[in-house]
């Protein structure tokens, strides 16, 4: 469990499938006995790699929402998509799961590449979005680690090295430690880093390179100018995948959008600060409700310069016994 995570609340948590254009899709659906204050559908990252990234904060946000969290295709429990894996075709994933679901407006939020197809799905149904937040998308190709570019480029251009990429902890360190994260993993538990390993091992390399080749040449600049839903951008003061100033000049793109840091986190802060996390969606989603009691601040340092010490009790008592001889 993360060192922060969410108080425990009123909420059961199911497991689901569906079939979707013939191909399995799962989620998890978490609701409340009381009556839910909307319908609300979380897409995970490519590094996430599954619906199981939000297992701390689904909870509390099952207690206040009909929530719905998919695993996309190809990854967690899913199968893949017909054709190639794409932003487009996850976008349309998740609108054909809303109408299986029956699910007509909802909140949509998402993290890192979850949060790129949900700022697709803004701009293309908008709609269908009641409020919109994004946590790190990778929204322009040029905000991506120069070794990540690089790396994609060369996996293009070679296609047979995907096949020499094996299920072992080659991938792990391979897509992971060297092209996503590097050390954004170090505020991960040792739990949640297990079961990342796990999850990006189920995923076929053809996902994570077809994808990521896409990314190379994604600029959503002038759709980002076109979304009319309320939004919420954020990211980890310490986001490496998509550094936070990216974040914050996206937020500047948007109409009307507001934009929060989450302080000491990586890329994934659903799952390395859930509070913090929390704490900037639930308000945003919310309005009126409270955020967590915060600590209370810091007193302030002293003027720079040397203090004067105070006497000590023995010194005090030297100098009263002088002054009376």
């Amino acid at each position: 469990m993360a060192s922060d995570a969410t108080a425990p609340t009123s909420c059961e948590i199911t497991h689901r499938e569906t079939t979707l254009n013939g191909r399995r899709a799962f989620f998890r659906e978490a609701t409340s006995a009381g009556e839910p204050q909307g319908s609300l559908i979380l897409l995970h990252g490519w590094i996430g790699t599954s619906s199981w990234m939000f297992r701390h904060v689904l909870p509390e946000l099952g207690a206040r929402y009909h929530t719905i969290a998919p695993d996309l295709p190809g990854f967690g429990r899913s199968q893949t998509l017909e054709e190639a894996p794409s932003i487009e075709g996850y976008r349309e994933f998740v609108r054909a799961l809303a109408d299986e679901l029956g699910i007509d407006r909802f909140h949509l939020v998402g993290v890192s590449v979850g949060a790129t197809v949900a700022l697709d799905f803004a701009h293309r149904y908008p709609e269908r979005v009641l409020k919109l937040v994004v946590q790190g998308p990778v929204w322009r190709a040029t905000d991506l680690p120069r070794r990540f570019r690089l790396l994609y480029d060369l996996l293009g251009r070679i296609p047979v090295i995907t096949d020499l990429i094996p299920k072992t902890p080659v991938k792990w360190w391979f897509f992971i430690r060297r092209l996503h994260m590097g050390r954004d993993t170090r505020h991960l538990s040792k739990v949640d880093r297990r079961q990342l390993g796990r999850d990006i091992m189920r995923v076929p390399n053809e996902t994570l390179l077809d994808v990521g080749r896409e990314l190379l040449h994604i600029d959503m600049t002038e759709n980002a100018r076109r979304i009319v839903v309320p939004t919420l951008v954020m990211d980890g003061s310490e986001a490496r995948m998509v550094p936070a100033k990216a974040s914050r000049e996206l937020s500047r793109l948007i109409p009307g959008a507001e934009w929060k840091v989450i302080r000491n986190s990586g890329h994934n802060a659903a799952i390395e600060k859930p509070r913090q996390f929390l704490d900037a969606v639930l308000p945003f989603l919310s309005p009126g409700l409270a955020p967590a009691p915060k600590k209370e601040p810091r007193r302030p340092r002293a003027a720079p310069g040397r203090a004067k010490k105070p006497a000590s009790r023995k010194r005090t008592a030297g100098r009263l016994k002088k002054a009376e001889a």
